[in-house]
């Protein structure tokens, strides 16, 4: 009975402790931030009457890799409920908006 005690006892405050510990920041990687910038770019513009579908992916690749220049490094917040952060959001709507303008 004693031992059985003793497990739980040790698990209680194993949950505790880890528990305790701060939650780290979930992040995404380099490769996974460009695909959300492509993916928003995309689709944004689908919905965009009157868009030349043939040339929107190659203008949203240019987008996203033109959003991703703005970072450094491999490792980056991740966006929370498929938002993007406030920086990520501000390069990515700039990009798209100068890939798409009318010229």
């Amino acid at each position: 009975m004693r031992v059985i005690s003793g497990t739980v006892v040790a698990v209680v405050l194993a949950v505790g402790v880890v528990g305790a510990l701060p939650a780290s920041a979930d992040t995404i990687s380099r490769d996974t931030l460009s695909r959300k910038f492509l993916d928003y770019c995309v689709n944004t513009q689908y919905r965009v009457d009157g868009i030349n579908r043939s040339s929107m992916i190659d203008r949203c690749r240019k987008a996203a890799d033109e959003a991703m220049s703005q970072f450094e490094g491999d490792s980056f917040d991740a966006p929370s409920r498929s938002k993007f952060t406030a920086e990520q959001d501000k390069a990515i709507r700039a990009t798209v908006s100068a890939a798409f303008a009318t010229k």
